[in-house]
């Protein structure tokens, strides 16, 4: 299927774990050997522009056909960071802020040489969040697999004595 990619519009990459880039007006793909897709969507950034990127990139081409299984790819369309400006109109100070990098997923800059005269900030999604996130799903999945799907009938008892 990645050498059909090639094909229909896609880039190899130089780099030695072989990714393939899909680039439009709205952002650009990079989807690896593992499967795994990063999804960078242009400015101003939403949930429809990141699904008509992935549309464009897979249905649009031919990649995938099956709606059931583009719902499945768009439904695991998950936020991982955003980069954030606020020009403030004066050149300022040389100064990154990455005191909460590992918490809160926040690093803050000011006058870097990208943008000297605006405000940054990077906001990613901290991985230590993304586990537990992955983990509680997999406690739920072994819950409903131990208690089994349907609704319990649990003995009725009054919620307060007369």
């Amino acid at each position: 299927m990645r050498m059909r990619a090639v094909e229909v519009g896609w880039k190899l990459s130089k780099a030695r774990n072989r990714w393939l880039l899909w680039k439009d007006r709205l952002g650009r793909l990079q989807w690896f050997e593992t499967g795994r897709v990063n999804l960078y969507v242009r400015k101003p950034a939403n949930l429809g522009r990141a699904y008509q990127l992935i549309c464009n990139a897979f249905s649009f081409t031919g990649l995938i056909t099956d709606i059931k299984v583009l719902e499945e790819v768009l439904k695991g369309i998950r936020f991982k960071g955003a980069h954030y400006v606020f020009p403030v109109g004066e050149r300022l100070p040389k100064l990154t802020i990455d005191l909460f990098q590992k918490s809160n997923g926040i690093v803050i800059k000011v006058g870097d040489d990208t943008h000297p005269d605006s405000l940054e900030v990077l906001a990613t999604y901290p991985d230590w969040a993304e586990k537990n996130e992955r983990l509680f799903e997999q406690l739920q999945e072994t819950l409903k697999n131990l208690l089994g799907s349907g609704p319990r009938s649990l003995p009725r008892r009054d919620d307060y004595v007369s």
